[in-house]
């Protein structure tokens, strides 16, 4: 009976500690004006056809002059994730008509 009760105890407070707090590693919000910049990173061209992924600019499409890691956090290095910058850049809040 002590055991059963030991368990509820634990299992009520593991949910009522999960409900109230939320945290990702390295994610922090960011406050964006109107025209801020945007820059497009990429990452990886992964397939269902092959096991392991390319660079993404393996291929040399729409390549920058000078290529930049971008790594923001310890997860993205221990993942081996290789975040480099693009040329694509949006400006944030901009309505654009007639595409």
């Amino acid at each position: 009976m002590g055991t059963k009760r030991k368990t509820l105890f634990f299992a009520f407070f593991l949910l009522l500690s999960s409900a109230h707090s939320f945290y990702l590693p390295g994610v922090a919000p960011r406050d964006f004006q109107r025209g801020d910049p945007l820059y497009v990173k990429v990452n990886k061209l992964s397939s269902s056809k092959t096991q392991l992924p390319y660079d993404y600019y393996f291929l040399n499409y729409c390549k920058p002059p000078k290529i930049v890691n971008n790594a923001e956090n310890l997860g993205e290095v221990l993942r081996g994730d290789r975040i480099e910058n693009s040329v694509y850049t949006q400006a944030l809040w901009i309505e654009v008509k007639n595409l």
